[in-house]
């Protein structure tokens, strides 16, 4: 006769026997087990460990997880020895072994050999550079050398190198004088580009161009290339005065002051080198040739003489 099971499914006696196996496979000890560990508190060592071994999993499984972890790990360690000042008691140590060893070597400034130098005196090269003989020629900061030689009077260019074991070379390329600048009665030798050359003995020089006033120093330049356009008068030229930084007066040889426009100087120039070589006008006897207008030239004589190349009413004389 069949069983019935509470769920009102009839039990075969195979089922039966499967249930009844089943039942009497399940050990006691695996129970009183399971019930110890759960009435027993878990430490919060084993829940860490248990994360803790997570992420090592969830790590494994994706690389680009281990890639942003050691870039984390690598930010903290250089932050921390930043901070801390790891990198540079480091940085120090190694540059000074590095440093001890170059000079047991025998690379070490044992000369400073120089060329290029004519008003430059080597003493004071040396002075400006700050290097002691001895030193390690390594240590030696090559552009911060150039630049105090650079900034000596003379000396325009300077070029620093090694010429290793033991020497440090400096070229030297000099200033050459421009011109004679005078303002508020002191006179000093110039360069092209309007830098006084301190160390120049202006009677010297005396025989170079003059300029007169502020601001002459830096626009001779510009005034002597547009005398070039007229070389039969820059020789007669004995000094040219800047006027409020704006304009030039010419003093010729003669006496003759000829006063320049702000703008179009060389067109102005020109039509003075034409005058004078068609009426002789700086050799006759007039005291100031303005050339400041486009359309004509006022002419102020001078005493009665001659008379002037050109006669203009005396009250468009100016004061």
């Amino acid at each position: 006769m069949r069983q019935v099971t509470g769920r009102g499914r009839r039990a075969t006696p195979k089922r039966a026997a499967k249930r009844s196996t089943k039942r009497a496979t399940k050990s006691p000890a695996r129970k009183k087990t399971a019930s110890r560990t759960r009435g027993r508190k878990v430490s919060a060592a084993s829940v860490w460990q248990r994360r803790i071994d997570g992420w090592r999993r969830s790590l494994m499984r994706n690389a680009w997880l281990k890639n942003y972890a050691a870039l984390a790990v690598l930010t903290v360690f250089a932050y921390v020895a930043w901070t801390t000042g790891i990198v540079g008691r480091t940085g120090n140590f190694i540059s000074d072994k590095t440093t001890q060893a170059s000079v047991a070597a025998g690379f070490s400034v044992q000369r400073i050999t120089f060329s290029g130098h004519m008003e430059t005196n080597p003493g004071d090269v040396v002075d400006a550079m700050g290097v002691d003989i001895g030193a390690p020629i390594f240590a030696v900061d090559l552009a911060e050398t150039k630049a105090r030689i650079e900034s000596l009077d003379w000396v325009e260019h300077a070029t620093v190198v090694r010429a290793l074991p033991g020497t440090i070379h400096v070229s030297i390329d000099e200033r050459e004088p421009y011109a004679v600048w005078q303002n508020q009665g002191e006179l000093r030798v110039i360069a092209e580009d309007g830098t006084v050359i301190s160390g120049a003995n202006v009677d010297a020089y005396s025989h170079l161009p003059h300029v007169v006033g502020v601001g002459a120093d830096l626009e001779a330049h510009g005034l002597f290339q547009v005398m070039e356009t007229v070389p039969e008068l820059s020789p007669r030229v004995r000094y040219a005065v800047r006027v409020s930084d704006r304009r030039w007066d010419l003093h010729f040889d003669s006496g003759v002051v000829v006063q320049l426009p702000e703008d179009n100087m060389g067109h102005a120039l020109a039509s003075l080198a034409e005058y004078e070589n068609e009426y002789r006008l700086l050799a006759r006897s007039i005291d100031e040739v303005d050339l400041r207008l486009d359309d004509r030239i006022v002419i102020r004589p001078h005493g009665e003489g001659d008379g002037p190349a050109f006669a203009v009413p005396t009250s468009e004389r100016e004061t």
